[in-house]
């Protein structure tokens, strides 16, 4: 009976504690998300810098899909491709738009 008892405390913690890990990860990347969007003019002036391509990588922790392809836009690139890399990430290619 001890060690049914043990066994089902022990899957009870292991949910507990996946739970907690689950809410902090979620935590850690609402936070880098926020601190991208505070820093995006910066983040999108140093990619888009003038090279000819660009190539950007979204995730769950970047800027946003819609703030990357309107500050390319805004810097004189359009978004030439895309591709999907996990579920959570993307591949953007840029080209500089002809003037």
């Amino acid at each position: 009976m001890g060690i049914i008892i043990f066994f089902v405390l022990a899957i009870i913690a292991g949910v507990c504690l996946a739970g907690w890990l689950a809410i902090a990860l979620i935590i850690g990347t609402s936070r880098a998300q926020k601190k991208a969007l505070a820093n995006a003019p910066a983040i999108l002036d140093e990619a888009f810098d003038g090279q000819d391509d660009v190539v950007f990588k979204i995730n769950m922790e970047s800027l946003p899909f819609e703030d990357v392809v309107l500050g390319a836009k805004k810097r004189g690139y359009k978004l030439a491709s895309q591709s999907k890399d996990t579920e959570h990430s993307q591949t953007l290619i840029f080209e500089r738009a002809a003037v």
